[in-house]
């Protein structure tokens, strides 16, 4: 898949551009099956054929709209990550938590909607998990912040990937649950619960945590 072109370099890159903000936003009203290369040639204002001229074919076009949602997603996510030092541990986990669920959430319609064309769902996942993107770039956010926090000795030595593992994965969880069950917020309600255990861990003497 190509990358989106510089408009300084690329005459045509206006153009290119106007296709794919087409496209995302026909995405973002119907399933991604159901899109069409006349949908996209009329809601653009340009004839059928234009679309061949920037892309190798229409699922080259909707993947680079894909992935284009998912960047944005992520560059949200990452706006949204508490710096060590500030707050608390605890509701700095909160928030990078709920942020991770968010992205998540918004995320997995996406691919759940491609599940009827399973090429094109490879390849999105195929584009979603390569640099710079992937489930890793989540990790390491959280690796970094964990250990910067045990630097500055507000966090006991503890596995940092372990803990990564933990925290991520149970996120990943809820979010898949909350967008099978149509009711993300219920389940983004237990983020706290997930992230004071986590801290407290499963010592019998340690004080349940509140709510």
């Amino acid at each position: 898949m190509e990358d989106l072109a510089d408009s300084d370099a690329d005459p045509g890159a206006a153009l290119r551009e106007l296709l794919i903000a087409t496209a995302e936003e026909l995405l973002g009203e119907h399933q991604v099956t159901a899109v069409t290369t006349r949908d996209i040639a009329r809601a653009a204002g340009v004839s059928d054929g234009v679309l061949y001229n920037y892309f190798a074919s229409k699922d080259d076009l909707l993947v680079t709209a894909l992935v284009r949602r998912f960047r944005r997603g992520v560059a949200e996510f990452e706006a949204r990550l508490p710096e060590p030092g500030t707050a608390t541990v605890e509701e700095n986990l909160n928030r990078f938590t709920r942020a991770l669920f968010d992205l998540n959430t918004a995320a997995l319609p996406s691919a759940a909607g491609l599940m009827t064309d399973l090429p094109l769902l490879h390849r999105f996942l195929e584009e979603i998990h390569r640099p710079p993107f992937g489930a890793q770039r989540h990790r390491e956010r959280l690796i970094e912040y964990l250990e910067a926090e045990r630097r500055l000795g507000r966090l006991s030595v503890v596995d940092v990937d372990a803990a990564t593992t933990l925290l991520s994965g149970a996120t990943a969880l809820l979010a898949v649950t909350g967008v099978i069950h149509g009711d993300p917020a219920l389940e983004a309600g237990q983020l706290p619960s997930l992230v004071a255990t986590l801290l407290r861990g499963l010592d019998p003497a340690a004080p349940p945590p509140a709510g």
